[in-house]
């Protein structure tokens, strides 16, 4: 926090028929959807902007029909000069002033955590800005952090979101009240959804304010300009009013993907085991249920183990329920997430995943169950079938003639090959490997069945054809493998 500041300057603020009507809006919009909480304390972020200096205003005038508390908070980004910074840091002490709201303002570098953390300039701040926002609510014991997000930002969030392809959730664009966006932290509430960017200009020269210039608009992305200066207005030249219209949409689906939302919170319990590090979905429900349920259990176990699901688009759940619906694989997803199906679960990890232990050489009780590692691996002898056998991923049929009762279990070793059956001709067990898109740290964990120094079976991938089952078998002999979490 910054330990000097530019000198005051007292500001007059007026009350018109038009700020006051603004602020009746507000005040309604805020009731009816749950921005803020009666009695609630709330830290206010403040640029200097028009937004969010109208903001910081109409929350102080309405402070005792909402019965809030108020601090507001304002951050430089260290990307302008000083002089412009601390001007910017003036005009938001004087209005915190005239309001008689205290305010709290610090400073970070967005330089550097761009390059630190390999990001944007625009995400780097919004990371920066929030931490700053939360850190503060923390201190103060603030619920919740109010920001100045307007009608139009929401139609060019609704607009981005379906470029980008985005499910429901993404049209739904921001609420007025919502979790925070990066992991544990206050409420994230947004009172001014229901007003347009003209309408807060409008309210500061009403009020007789002369807002700075907003620099996080300077810092928007590419293509967030492009929707904002291009695409909108060649909207309005078909809808003038289609800011409102898009919030109208947004606010449509919101109602709709917030009952799903509690339906699936609702069941969640009954669907998911969640313990330190991991959660389990059952297989059975993400398969059989409806897509929509589906999806949101996907994203409430993330949500478990990461405490947000902000950077979750709909291609990573589309990618989880694909494994799902095989009953096997692994895949990673932002946040250091890992996710791994098996034939009953749906296996959520968060964080460094350590490497599969070697399966030390143990010799095979045929018949019988052999224990090793996290397997267990069943087998029997049978007669020869008298139609195709249909074997799973986990099964291997075998001629007992030809692998004969000294079977070994054990992990890859350095030139192990087999002739795969259906190839036609012989494989490093490397490529089968990687093929299969095992990863690098389970690799040494995949059992191999052996006789002597050939491989019989990559357990859960492929059979040498040397040692499979043909019309001249006298036995067969059946294998199956059962990872010991299943």
């Amino acid at each position: 926090m910054a330990t000097s500041s530019p000198p005051l300057h007292s500001l007059t603020l007026a009350a018109t028929p038009f700020t006051k009507s603004v602020e009746r809006r507000v005040l309604d919009y805020a009731r009816s959807r749950g921005a803020l909480r009666p009695g609630e304390f709330a830290v206010v972020g403040v640029s200097g902007g028009p937004d969010s200096s109208a903001l910081l205003v109409i929350l102080s005038r309405l402070q005792s029909r909402l019965e809030s508390r108020l601090t507001a908070a304002h951050f430089n980004h260290t990307l302008r000069s000083d002089d412009e910074a601390a001007e910017d840091l003036g005009f938001v002490r004087s209005l915190a002033s005239t309001l008689n709201v205290p305010l709290v303002f610090g400073s970070g570098s967005v330089r550097a955590r761009a390059r630190a953390h390999h990001e944007s300039i625009e995400d780097a701040a919004r990371r920066l800005r929030y931490a700053f926002l939360a850190g503060q609510a923390a201190l103060a014991g603030a619920s919740c952090v109010v920001t100045g997000h307007t009608m139009d930002d929401q139609a060019e969030t609704v607009l981005l979101h379906l470029i980008r392809g985005a499910g429901l959730d993404g049209l739904a664009g921001m609420r007025a009240r919502a979790l925070w966006p990066f992991g544990a932290g206050p409420g994230i509430a947004r009172p001014l959804l229901c007003l347009t960017r003209d309408e807060t200009v409008r309210y500061c020269t009403e009020t007789g304010i002369q807002p700075r210039e907003d620099f996080t608009n300077l810092l928007a992305a590419a293509t967030r300009n492009k929707v904002r200066h291009k695409i909108l207005p060649e909207f309005r030249s078909l809808n003038p009013r289609i800011v409102e219209a898009i919030t109208r949409l947004s606010q449509s689906i919101s109602e709709d993907a917030g009952y799903l939302e509690e339906t699936a919170r609702h069941y969640f319990s009954q669907q998911a085991t969640v313990s330190e590090g991991e959660v389990r979905l059952r297989r059975s429900s993400l398969i059989s249920d409806a897509p929509a349920m589906c999806n949101r259990w996907i994203r409430l176990a993330i949500e478990s183990l990461a405490g947000t699901d902000a950077d979750l688009e709909a291609v990573h759940v589309d990618a989880v329920r694909k494994i799902a619906i095989k009953g096997r694989g692994t895949i990673t997803l932002p946040n250091e997430l890992r996710v791994t199906a098996n034939s009953r679960s749906l296996v959520f990890t968060r964080g460094e995943h350590t490497k599969a232990m070697p399966i030390t050489e143990t010799r095979l009780n045929i018949p019988g169950v052999t224990r090793l590692g996290k397997w267990r691996i069943t087998t029997q002898l049978l007669p020869l079938p008298q139609e195709r056998i249909a074997a799973g991923p986990r099964d291997a049929y075998l001629d007992a003639g030809k692998t004969g009762p000294d079977l070994t279990v054990r992990s890859r070793r350095a030139g192990d090959r087999l002739r795969p059956l259906g190839l036609g001709g012989e494989k490093k067990l490397q490529d089968v490997l990687i093929d299969a898109k095992v990863p690098v740290a389970e690799r040494d964990g995949v059992p191999l069945v052996c006789r002597g120094q050939d491989i019989l079976w990559v357990v859960g991938h492929c059979i040498d054809q040397r040692y499979a089952i043909h019309c001249d078998s006298q036995q067969v002999l059946h294998l199956a493998a059962h990872p010991t979490d299943d």
